[in-house]
């Protein structure tokens, strides 16, 4: 047990390291550290990483906005669609075979962290729910129900595809982008990992293993935004894209040795 709660403290800290650097989910990081030491199910890891995220997105979302990076009426619009995914992708998540899912997830972060690498921004272009097109900016709400399908349904809980709608859609700055998205993350992750709550407990899982994670998550996740918010925006994007791209190697391997 002891040697339990030291791993479920030390995986919620790196996850809120990642997740306060790029707004990454849990499941980036946190279930394939838990996978290899133990053998719980994918499903009850999903609700799992979604309960973290919910504490490790509130204590990023909290930094964020204390810098002003956050589009507060842009997130909130964002979260309403993202929500009823959440909801109703966390019904089928059961479903889902175990089969290539983190395969897939893995390949999927590391393409982000090239293009990430790689992203250019001219601020002038940023479209925001101020002044962006109007059939524009109802697509990416639209957009936003599948995000939180694939949050609920899969785990990233929109922290990766929230950014991404945000940078390489409405053109956000990085900074930005990341506030926006954990702010969004944190209503997705709560509406996951609530519907979620039933299969975990039916699971027998150890809900102390829960706490660790999550005080390690919020211990992370705050010192790790305040570094994300303090550096320049072309430094951030390598940061982030590079984060990003380790991960998902890693976690590709990883897999593969699994199998």
């Amino acid at each position: 047990m002891i040697t339990g709660w030291l791993i479920f403290l030390l995986a919620g800290i790196v996850t809120g390291i990642v997740t306060g650097l790029v707004g990454a989910s849990a499941i980036v990081i946190f279930v394939p550290i838990i996978l290899l030491f133990f053998d719980y199910s994918l499903f009850v890891l999903i609700g799992i990483s979604l309960a973290v995220d919910v504490f490790v997105a509130l204590f990023a979302w909290i930094v964020y906005r204390k810098f002003k990076h956050i589009d507060f009426k842009t997130g909130f619009y964002l979260s309403i669609l993202a929500i009823v995914g959440a909801i109703v992708g966390s019904y089928f998540s059961r479903f889902i075979p175990n089969t290539g899912l983190l395969e897939a997830i893995s390949i999927f972060t590391a393409i982000t962290g090239i293009m990430i690498f790689r992203r250019k921004v001219n601020k002038k272009e940023v479209c925001t729910s101020n002044d962006c097109p109007r059939s524009k900016f109802i697509l990416a709400i639209i957009l936003s129900f599948f995000v939180g399908l694939l949050g609920g349904g899969l785990g990233p809980a929109g922290g990766i595809s929230i950014f991404l709608l945000l940078v390489f859609f409405l053109n956000f700055e990085t900074h930005r982008a990341i506030g926006t998205s954990v702010f969004v993350m944190f209503f997705i992750a709560l509406f996951g990992s609530v519907a979620h709550i039933y299969y975990i407990s039916s699971s027998n899982f150890p809900w102390i293993l829960l706490l660790f994670a999550v005080v390690g998550g919020i211990f992370g996740s705050f010192f790790s935004s305040r570094f994300a918010n303090a550096i320049a925006e072309k430094n951030l994007n390598r940061i982030v894209g590079a984060i990003l791209f380790v991960l998902g190697v890693l976690t590709l391997v990883q897999k593969l040795i699994m199998n």
